[in-house]
């Protein structure tokens, strides 16, 4: 690993700490819907790391963290409480100089899945800084995307069905974000 790979893990880090459960306060929010007890992941059909595609525009895929570990990971990373997550891998992809981190989460529902999304948001807006400042949602392949680039990092978050997608655009152009995005089932 070059000094370029260990920044960009360390980015990755910093940011899954503040932003990837979207629970930047350890307060609860009392307007979600309570939630069924998390499922082990044995019962999934498909594994968050299974996924992920093989490869997204050349950049081949290296499975950083899955399960257990890449919960500890994220539950480490971040300030308040992770919930309603039945499975979750931290994926990094290179290639042609180009790198970009991917994390799949899997919920029980489309609807857990949303509503993390959401509370993702709403963390944001909460944290504020930059994060907040630069948040905004787009529209990719039908699909409601939000935005955020703090530190002048691109980063993307979205759900699709019983899964949340959130990566960090270390190196890639903007014109490759939509095929990013439209790439991730």
């Amino acid at each position: 690993m070059n000094s370029r790979d260990a920044t960009y893990l360390i980015i990755a880090a910093a940011v899954l700490a503040v932003a990837y459960a979207g629970c930047i306060t350890n307060s609860p929010d009392l307007s979600s819907p309570s939630h069924p007890p998390n499922l082990p992941p044995a019962q999934l059909q498909q594994n968050a790391s299974e996924l992920a595609p093989a490869e997204i525009l050349g950049m081949a895929r290296m499975v950083v963290s899955t399960g257990h570990d890449a919960m500890q990971r994220s539950k480490q990373r971040h300030i308040g409480n992770i919930e309603n997550i039945e499975d979750v891998a931290i994926i990094h992809y290179s290639g042609d100089g180009r790198m970009l981190t991917l994390w799949t989460t899997s919920y029980q529902s489309e609807a857990l899945a949303s509503s993390e999304t959401e509370k993702m948001v709403n963390g944001i807006y909460r944290f504020g800084g930059d994060w907040a400042s630069t948040l905004e949602e787009i529209t990719v392949g039908g699909k409601t995307v939000y935005r955020i680039e703090p530190d002048g990092v691109p980063q993307y978050f979205w759900s699709d069905g019983r899964w949340m997608f959130y990566f960090i655009a270390h190196n890639v152009t903007s014109d490759e974000i939509p095929l990013i995005i439209e790439s991730i089932p």
